[in-house]
């Protein structure tokens, strides 16, 4: 009888899954918009490095790259790798390394490093460096190309010039998440390349609806004749916006082959300056009380409880009451409660809502909130 009730429960979670993504996979090829939520970077404690033997002084020199890497993707500020305090944890690289393990696709071989994400913590808020955490916006690239004849074509997902290419790599190593649009008839009936070549954002907002993105990127590339400056002979110009967030800039190279890396960084940059934190034992610790509606069991209390938990300005999470109907918690923030506000708001599962003019005065002092994990 227990093996029988097993069994339907797998075939039950197995229907709800199956239903889910088919409702998913409708969503998109109808165009209808998809809720978006912040990406959850998995990997943020590990990097990835190419090697030519496993031999073990390559290996050491690999592990400290990949150890350079990872405080790059966590800071977003390249120059920090040679901070004083991250030079010494990289002379002790041991102290903190979880797991490395060699990988060997079509003939390239990799080192791939994981590091301990608690000690790296630590030692970023002992130096009062910045830290970007695991969620983090997720971007829809609408890119228009120029070629040398002058023809403008928009890039899409199946794209697999070299500038693709190193734009998927480098922004998966950077922990910046991107996704490119289909550009099937859908997106064809309401945007162009013209659209994106002059930064008409109504049509791009418009065609952005139907994709689970925080916000999107509007870029173009084109070639410049430049014969002073080699270097300089392609240009990326670029456009972010974020709900009411907005970063632009440009990039040279010498071929649109390598625009990426330049691209990537600049945005890595400029996106962790937005939603870093830098977290000191002398800033002053700040509670909020919280109230939330629609928790319906513990699973959804723990699970919300485990979101607030990853926001990197937040000390501490306490569940003071808990009903179906509405629950009660304390947040303790270091800091400005700006940061929290920024992280709920761009996760997308924690939705404000009006407080109205009769109830309890204690709990108009509580910011109130619907738990909406679907």
């Amino acid at each position: 009888m227990q093996t029988n009730n097993q069994t339907d429960k797998s075939r039950r979670w197995l229907l709800n899954t199956t239903l889910a993504l088919t409702l998913l996979l409708v969503s998109v090829v109808n165009g209808w918009p998809v809720p978006a939520q912040a990406k959850l970077i998995e990997d943020l404690y590990s990097a990835e490095v190419k090697v030519s033997s496993q031999a073990g002084q390559q290996r050491q020199q690999a592990i400290k790259q990949a150890f350079d890497q990872v405080v790059i993707k966590l800071t977003g500020r390249s120059e920090l790798v040679e901070h004083s305090a991250i030079k010494q944890a990289k002379s002790q690289v041991s102290d903190y390394l979880v797991q490395y393990g060699y990988q060997n696709t079509d003939q390239r071989l990799t080192l791939k490093a994981t590091f301990d994400g608690r000690k790296l913590r630590e030692l970023l808020a002992d130096n009062e460096l910045p830290y970007w955490g695991s969620r983090r916006p997720q971007l829809l690239l609408w890119i228009a190309r120029e070629d040398e004849d002058g023809s403008r074509e928009l890039i899409s997902s199946g794209d697999e010039s070299i500038f693709s290419q190193q734009l998927r790599f480098l922004t998966t190593q950077a922990g910046v998440p991107m996704q490119w649009p289909l550009l099937d008839l859908t997106d064809n009936m309401i945007i162009s390349p013209t659209d994106v070549w002059g930064r008409f954002l109504q049509p791009i907002r418009e065609a952005s609806e139907r994709y689970a993105s925080d916000g999107i990127v509007v870029a173009k590339i084109a070639s410049i004749e430049n014969p002073e400056q080699p270097e300089k002979n392609w240009r990326l110009d670029w456009y972010v916006e974020i709900d009411s967030l907005r970063l632009s800039n440009e990039v040279y190279a010498e071929s649109q082959d390598w625009l990426a890396e330049p691209f990537v960084t600049q945005v890595q940059q400029q996106l962790a300056q937005a939603y870093s934190v830098v977290r000191t034992e002398q800033q002053e610790i700040v509670t909020l009380p919280i109230i939330v509606q629609q928790l319906s069991d513990w699973r959804a209390v723990l699970e919300l409880e485990s979101f607030l938990k990853s926001i990197a300005s937040v000390q501490s999470v306490r569940l003071q009451q808990y009903s179906v109907e509405q629950s009660e918690f304390v947040i303790e923030v270091r800091g400005n409660v700006d940061h929290l506000l920024q992280s709920i708001q761009l996760d997308g599962r924690l939705i404000s809502q009006e407080i109205g003019p009769f109830v309890d005065p204690q709990q108009q002092q509580a910011a109130t909130y619907k738990w909406d994990s679907e």
